[in-house]
């Protein structure tokens, strides 16, 4: 494994290293076993909100809509994390080219193809393939910096041609679900460098017909009706195309209208640093990926203790599940690096609200004490929130999405960023046919959206966001019982999923392998999910949808 030494991005200065615990005595925590009490969905569902809050980090370039937001924005746009959401949007780095300098300005006086908001992934792709397309392209948004770390499947980005942006890869992954309870995946993960990501969907924007305007967008005037819509940005400058899609980040839904009567969005969260240390080696492999470790570290161990529990002695009663029927779980994930240089972070799969950066930043800390990993300089802090699940856009509506925006982050996992990639290409084919086939904005959206969220695919969301919701549920001895039954698939069907090219009958199939492999309260807690959840009606419902509610699935 050839990695480079890792370096923070420049305007960012990261915190001091993490407080560790004091090194005498026990380590317990300050609270009682369960310090973050799990909060369940449905009285969350029923709180007043705030208004509209600050934009999430991946809506760069979409500005606040005037007036309050219902509960699925708020949490888009970071519930009570919103400040730590936006500096990490915020971080710079230098080395990474500006787009004015590598795309030529947009003549405000022209009249777009399409308008793409967004210079993430999702947007520079997409501008990027419409480009290739001879469509002419308005790139909207902040000329910022790629900061999110991205993990991914090393077979996925391959596929993609895109193998030479990873900047480390490890030939294999781990997962420990339990004391002793080591699973072993066979399967290769790498780290996305950003920079060189960028320089690629850069350059694939340079190649094609892509101007860039510098702007943050507050409002757009589209109506299905007419023959362009409009852009209108905080500095008072106007874009006007034939189609607008953002592919701003999840807070960008302030923008569009979504189902209803669909489980509600949450919230997938993690703490991390990037940092040199001693001691990871004690406990880990330093040539394969962790990537989950739900041990039951972060409480109740003695410092440097970690590595010598055994199954079913752990210091809060067998396995460390004394107390965690309410608890929110949590997991390490880790990329050894270089030079004694890890990337250890701390992440809530799923949780409804979302568990706090403070909450992880926490247990982490301790974590790294029992396991008797010593930080000694700290190179970046992250905060990664992702909004995941909830409604799906509506087909009746002016404007068109891509990538997170259009809720294209896997519901179940998190991951977006290769399917976003993936999907790039057959999306510009739609919007590409529908500009130039069509006359009015109404008829061009219509077509985009069966595309990207066609009945088929709607099923295989509403199958992901069922299993979102059950992890939602699960208490730790659940969570590791349903992933070590998970990893125990055939590789097609794990694999598929993760990936989100099963379709809605080999999701079925999944589900029956999922349910003959699984310990017998597993399948009690599948089949009391099914019939007692919303998302188990939802699911039905899109599955086997009567005439009229599919057409209102699409309407709205």
């Amino acid at each position: 494994m050839t990695c480079p030494r890792a370096t923070a991005p420049e305007g960012h200065s990261p915190l001091p290293r993490p407080t560790l615990p004091a090194s005498r005595g026990p380590r317990l925590p300050s609270g009682p076993p369960s310090s973050s009490p799990r909060h369940r969905c449905d009285r969350a569902r029923r709180c007043r909100v705030p208004g509209a809050i600050a934009q999430g980090a991946e809506a760069k370039g979409v500005g606040e809509r005037a007036g309050g937001s219902d509960w699925n924005q708020w949490i888009r746009e970071g519930q009570g994390e919103a400040a730590l959401v936006r500096r990490q949007a915020e971080k710079r780095d230098g080395k990474q080219a500006k787009i004015a300098d590598t795309l030529p300005a947009w003549d405000v006086s022209a009249t777009a193809d399409v308008a793409v908001v967004g210079c993430g992934p999702a947007g520079l792709a997409l501008a990027g393939e419409l480009g290739r397309r001879g469509m002419h392209v308005a790139l909207v948004g902040l000329d910022s910096a790629f900061v999110n770390n991205y993990g991914v499947w090393r077979d996925e980005f391959s596929d993609l041609g895109l193998e030479g942006v990873l900047e480390c890869v490890w030939e294999d992954s781990v997962c420990f679900f339990g004391e002793g309870q080591k699973v072993q995946v066979a399967r290769g993960y790498g780290r996305v460098c950003r920079r060189k990501l960028r320089e690629h969907l850069l350059k694939g924007c340079a190649g094609g017909q892509v101007s860039f305007h510098e702007g943050l967008v507050e409002k757009i005037d589209a109506d299905q009706g007419e023959e362009t819509s409009m852009l209108r940005c905080k500095d008072g400058s106007e874009v006007r195309a034939r189609l607008v899609t953002l592919a701003s980040g999840a807070a960008a839904g302030k923008f569009l209208k979504y189902e209803e009567d669909a489980p509600a969005t949450v919230a997938q969260t993690a703490y991390g640093i990037e940092a040199e240390v001693d001691g990871y080696e004690k406990g880990f492999d330093p040539k394969s990926m962790l990537f989950m470790d739900y041990r039951r570290h972060h409480t109740g161990v003695w410092e440097d203790t970690a590595y010598t529990l055994e199954a079913g002695k752990h210091p809060n009663a067998g396995d460390g599940l004394w107390g965690t029927s309410k608890e929110v779980p949590s997991f390490l994930y880790a990329m050894p690096l270089l030079d004694g240089t890890v990337f250890l972070e701390e992440t809530c799969l799923v949780a409804n609200p979302a568990l706090p950066f403070a909450d992880l930043k926490r247990r982490l800390e301790r974590r790294l004490a029992a396991l008797g990993i010593r930080v000694k300089h700290v190179i970046d802090e992250e905060w990664s929130y992702i909004p995941i699940g909830g409604p799906l856009p509506i087909r009746d509506q002016a404007v068109t999405a891509f990538g997170a925006a259009a809720n294209l982050i896997h519901p179940a996992t998190g991951y977006s960023i290769a399917r976003t990639l993936r999907e790039a290409p057959a999306m510009a084919d739609a919007i590409a046919d529908a500009v130039k086939s069509c006359p009015l904005v109404g008829q061009r959206s219509d077509r985009v959206w069966d595309t990207l969220w066609s009945q088929e695919k709607r099923k295989q969301a509403a199958f992901h966001v069922f299993g979102m919701e059950l992890l939602v549920k699960l208490d730790l001895a659940s969570i590791n019982n349903f992933f070590k039954t998970f990893f125990r698939l055939p590789e097609f069907f794990w694999r598929g999923f993760l990936a989100s090219k099963l379709s809605s009958l080999d999701l079925v199939a999944f589900a029956g392998g999922m349910f003959v492999l699984a310990p017998m309260l597993t399948k009690f807690q599948l089949v009391s999910h099914f019939f007692t959840d919303q998302s188990g009606r939802y699911l039905v419902r899109t599955y086997f949808p009567k005439e009229d509610e599919a057409q209102g699935a699409r309407s709205g």
